[in-house]
């Protein structure tokens, strides 16, 4: 585990976004953060419309029943992150929109998603220098489910691969998965893991593969570590589980 000290305070980790203004999130309901935010959005006040779209992400858009007004704010947020000039928390918006319903614009979507990875892809790295950067996994499923493989890439580039063996990462601790250096600057995350049920359990298991997207920005000579945890969260049905993915910076 990286020194505390050595962690860049500047480390930004979107799950649907972190490091926002907390303490109006938490004193607003759902519907309020989201009038407010889509106001905002439409008077172009970004910053503010950010911050109160990204609160009623983290109130009303986890588990297995978001809001359904969820999948319309992150296409907001994708607008307003973009026209702040951060094409990978845009892309990690959009991202997680498509992966809600309704689908009836995902066209649009996803020709947005193309260009914003082809604006990441094309982004001059240079001048800013470079910092160590490290990805960490640790399965924590319960006995109900079984690892089949984990793919994760950053900056739409594989950097670990594992369609055999995938079960040797539950443990009590994490794996290093990779490590290296990367430019100064923005980044995205993405994992996608597939989990099977055991026999028997189909009941109240539900096999999925969990297909999950982060940002986080990298520092000149700063260490930055990023912690995935595969874990369960209750599902559709009633008394069931599912697979999920979190991450958070170490």
């Amino acid at each position: 585990m990286l020194p505390m000290s050595n962690i860049s305070p500047a480390l930004w980790v979107v799950l649907a976004g972190a490091g926002l203004a907390l303490s109006c999130g938490m004193a607003a309901n759902s519907t309020e953060l989201y009038d407010r935010g889509t106001k905002e959005a439409r008077a172009r006040q970004w910053e503010p419309a950010t911050s109160d779209l990204e609160a009623f992400a983290r109130k009303a858009c986890g588990g297995a029943r978001p809001d359904k007004r969820c999948r319309q704010a992150h296409l907001t947020l994708a607008r307003a992150y973009e026209q702040r000039g951060s094409a990978a928390r845009a892309w990690v918006a959009l991202d997680t929109a498509l992966a809600m319903a309704p689908h009836q614009d995902d066209a649009k979507a996803r020709d947005d998603l193309a260009r914003l990875e082809q604006q990441l892809r094309e982004q001059p790295h240079g001048a800013g220098g470079r910092g160590p950067v490290m990805v960490r996994y640790r399965d924590e499923m319960t006995d109900e489910f079984t690892a089949r493989s984990l793919l994760v890439a950053i900056d739409f580039r594989p950097v670990h691969a594992r369609n055999h063996g995938a079960g040797d990462l539950r443990s009590p601790d994490f794996t290093q998965l990779w490590s290296g250096s990367l430019p100064a600057g923005d980044h995205v995350l993405v994992v996608e893991a597939a989990h099977a049920c055991k026999p028997g359990v189909a009941a109240h298991c539900a096999a999925s593969q969990v297909h999950r997207s982060w940002s986080f920005t990298s520092e000149p000579r700063t260490p930055a570590g990023l912690d995935v945890r595969a874990i369960v969260e209750p599902g559709l049905a009633q008394d069931s589980v599912r697979p999920a993915l979190e991450m958070s910076p170490h």
